[in-house]
């Protein structure tokens, strides 16, 4: 009795035909005819996803090493005196609240500006647009649009960048004069509406429209336009119990001495430099902030009575 395998051997019928093997070969290799070129185009895909992500590793690497490159190379020319004495003077009116008088970031505040490699990797027109749209998922706190400050012309952000660029570098920073108050000077309607807050009185109506324009010069980053507040930030004073619940002289040394992100009675965790970040306010001039906010409360205090 002969075994299957034999008679399938002996069995020309059991056998696959030539066109059977064939249509297998060209079966096959249609299928790699058609697979080779989607694996090779696959296989390009991943490496242009990999080429662009080591692209982007790169451009990180040289952008942390900005400001390392910046000090250990030989000093750009030295920045003119005037554009860097008014962005200074700028820089502690609108942006120290947040990063220090020098730069040197704030705790809980604003990040070190003198080594960062953020700054130091971007262009001065690049900074400069950064400083017009700010940061609002910043971190730790946001960075409003032109530090908070409307009032600042692009041309004020360009002094900025000046000054910044001799904060990275202080080989190239000249010798500055004496820092100066930068404010804005109030319109006529302003000032009408500081007379109304007091009263009629005309010395008063005066400390008012100072305390109004260095407000917003100096507070303005952090407690907004009008004092309203700015969330993250800084709180409304225009409703503030501690404002209204406490007298002049007590405010004016809270202002000088600032509040420290973990001092007990901070219920926000956001910091309050000394002076609000600006060391050119005098006590004179802060005693005009605390005249100007009393207006805002009062000012608030009416319109919650009218409606």
């Amino acid at each position: 009795m002969t075994s299957r395998a034999a008679r399938t051997a002996d069995d020309p019928g059991q056998r696959p035909s030539e066109h059977t093997l064939r249509e297998c070969a060209k079966s096959i290799l249609t299928g790699l005819l058609i697979s080779v070129p989607m694996l090779g185009w696959g296989g390009y895909v991943v490496y242009l996803n990999w080429l662009a992500q080591e692209r982007e590793r790169i451009t990180q690497v040289e952008m942390r090493l900005a400001h390392m490159r910046l000090v250990t190379a030989p000093p750009e020319p030295t920045l003119p005196v005037s554009n860097a004495a008014h962005g200074r003077d700028l820089f502690l009116s609108t942006c120290a609240a947040c990063h220090g008088a020098e730069g040197k970031g704030v705790a809980g505040l604003g990040r070190d500006l003198s080594t960062s490699w953020f700054v130091a990797s971007l262009k001065d027109n690049d900074l400069q647009a950064f400083l017009v749209q700010g940061r609002p998922n910043g971190q730790p706190v946001a960075m409003p649009p032109r530090g908070g400050n409307p009032d600042l012309q692009d041309s004020d952000l360009r002094d900025i960048v000046t000054f910044l660029r001799g904060v990275q570098d202080p080989r190239r920073l000249p010798e500055l004069p004496p820092p100066t108050i930068v404010t804005k000077p109030l319109t006529e309607e302003e000032k009408a509406k500081a007379l109304a807050a007091a009263g009629g009185d005309a010395e008063l109506a005066e400390f008012i429209a100072s305390g109004q324009k260095l407000y917003a010069s100096t507070c303005i980053a952090c407690h907004g336009p009008g004092g309203v507040g700015v969330t993250g930030n800084g709180k409304p004073l225009t409703v503030s119990e501690f404002v209204r619940k406490t007298n002049d002289d007590d405010l004016l040394a809270f202002i000088k001495k600032g509040r420290d992100p973990g001092d007990p009675t901070n219920t926000t965790g956001v910091g309050m430099p000394a002076k609000g970040g600006n060391p050119a306010l005098s006590d004179d001039d802060i005693l005009d902030v605390i005249a100007y906010l009393r207006s805002l409360q009062s000012s608030a205090a009416q319109s919650s009575v009218q409606k």
